[in-house]
């Protein structure tokens, strides 16, 4: 018996524990500029040289939207009781506002509808990161009209699937905002901390304007539309399920100070407070950190201007979590989320990122006892990327992704016996796919996808993965969801 032996493992959850992976609509849907879609900040991003490894756009993706019956029947065998999936914005609205494609809608409601048939639960997230372009157009994230674009586009949304939508997020990770627009590192490339600080506070209002969308869908009151430069979406009458459930996925990398200096300490505190701690604060207590209030007076804001947004309640708190990062006074500027200089001690894997499965239950423990949320957790990011360059096939005998995963497993499961109320795991990603400006030089799938002609291939952790599900369910004499996926 290995640590990663998954029956072992399987034990330590509870029954109905939702095992699934995650994906996000422009890293593995493509068809970029088909059947009425509208281009989106990333498709200007991956096609202006420089940005991308290798130049390479992300138009085709993982050809998803080609392929997507197969993937369906992909998840099916893996066993899956759940995929977090998003919507592309300008795939559902071209201009952003306005005028809806018919064909977008009908791609995302086939696809929803096979994999109810399929007996794994749809968790839809409404924003990861690919903004209509003609948006970006009109000031983007940093234009506060914003959140009235986005609180319309959630409405109509909600109105087309949220008859058969168990489980929403407003929005994945939105400290993208501060790396795209702060940082010039992703879409929209903007290398500006105003905007990017702009960009982080609109995109707390635009949450709640999602979640204000979502209530009133459910008590049968309508959109909430904008009344204002995002108008023309809104819809009216019931369309969420009663027992549907509304959250945010933000990603908690816990920063741990490389010495116990004060200024050490002083400068983890303050990185988190600028990117995790900002959106939990927003999302949990309705408020800001001292730290960025600070940060949004000296982007030019009034008090007015950089209120938070009235405190929405959610219904759970998702985590994207991978790694904990090292801080230093003495490396001033290093980017969290890329490898460093290895500090003393750390366990790192191949692709340069340290191996450091108690993030996982530090992060939890940051949201339970921090934040004294004792409502529903679900894992909502967790995986590893091999580092491929050059288009190079990426290895099929993965043994270090069954480490990394097994390993954060563990600490979850440690967790749940802490008393986090953890509900699902999503892991990154199903396939291989765009990795946003790393090309395709990261691979985070169990499934290899073949660059040229993008078939699928299993590799070792897909078998894993599968034997820990069904292990799962074995252990806690779960029901299958679906007659057909009974072994």
């Amino acid at each position: 018996m290995t640590a990663a032996d998954p029956h072992r493992l399987a034990a330590r959850f509870p029954a109905g524990f939702r095992f699934g992976v995650a994906t996000s609509a422009y890293q593995i849907e493509g068809a970029a500029h088909r059947d009425g879609k509208g281009p989106s900040i990333w498709d200007t991003f991956t096609n202006t040289p420089g940005r991308v490894d290798r130049d390479v756009p992300g138009d085709r993706g993982a050809g998803h939207y080609d392929r997507w019956r197969d993937d369906v029947q992909t998840m099916r065998e893996l066993g899956l009781g759940g995929y977090r999936f998003s919507l592309s914005w300008p795939r559902l609205f071209p201009e952003g506002v306005g005028a809806r494609n018919p064909a977008g809608f009908d791609f995302y409601r086939r696809l929803i509808d096979s994999l109810l048939e399929a007996g794994i639960e749809p968790h839809v997230t409404l924003y990861h990161w690919d903004l209509p372009q003609a948006l970006e157009d009109r000031g983007g994230w940093a234009n506060p009209d914003v959140a009235g674009w986005f609180g319309d586009y959630a409405a109509a949304a909600f109105e087309a699937f949220g008859d058969t939508v168990p489980t929403w997020a407003t929005l994945n990770e939105p400290i993208s905002m501060w790396v795209g627009y702060g940082m010039g590192l992703f879409a929209p490339g903007h290398r500006d901390a105003r905007l990017g600080r702009l960009a982080m506070h609109h995109a707390m209002r635009a949450h709640a304007r999602g979640v204000q969308a979502f209530r009133a869908s459910r008590a049968g009151g309508g959109g909430a539309g904008s009344g204002g430069p995002g108008g023309g979406a809104g819809v009216g009458g019931t369309a969420v399920s009663a027992g549907a459930q509304i959250g945010i996925a933000v990603d908690v990398w816990p920063r741990h100070p490389e010495t116990d200096s004060e200024v050490d300490r002083a400068l983890a505190r303050r990185e988190e407070e600028t990117s995790f701690r900002f959106f939990l604060d927003a999302a949990l207590r309705g408020e800001y950190p001292e730290t960025m209030v600070d940060e949004l007076a000296a982007a030019g804001l009034s008090d007015a201007e950089a209120a938070p947004a009235p405190l929405e309640p959610i219904d759970f708190v998702g985590v994207n979590v991978y790694s904990r990062s090292i801080v230093s006074a003495d490396r001033p500027g290093a980017v969290w989320w890329q490898p460093g200089d290895p500090h003393p001690g750390g366990n790192y894997l191949s692709n340069g990122q340290e191996f450091y499965p108690a993030a996982a239950r530090e992060a939890l423990a940051v949201v339970r006892e921090e934040y004294g949320w004792r409502g529903p957790v679900q894992i909502t990011e967790n995986g590893f990327g091999e580092s491929v360059p050059g288009g190079e096939p990426a290895p099929l005998d993965d043994a270090e992704r069954i480490r990394y995963v097994a390993g954060f497993l563990e600490a979850i499961a440690d967790a749940v016996a802490d008393g986090s109320d953890v509900r699902a795991y999503y892991l990154w990603t199903l396939m291989d796919n765009f990795e946003w400006a790393a090309g395709y030089s990261q691979r985070f799938g169990l499934h290899a996808v073949d660059e040229a002609d993008q078939h699928r291939t299993p590799k070792a952790s897909a078998r894993w993965y599968r034997e820990f599900i069904a292990a799962h369910r074995e252990a806690r004499h779960d029901t299958p969801r679906h007659a057909g996926d009974a072994k």
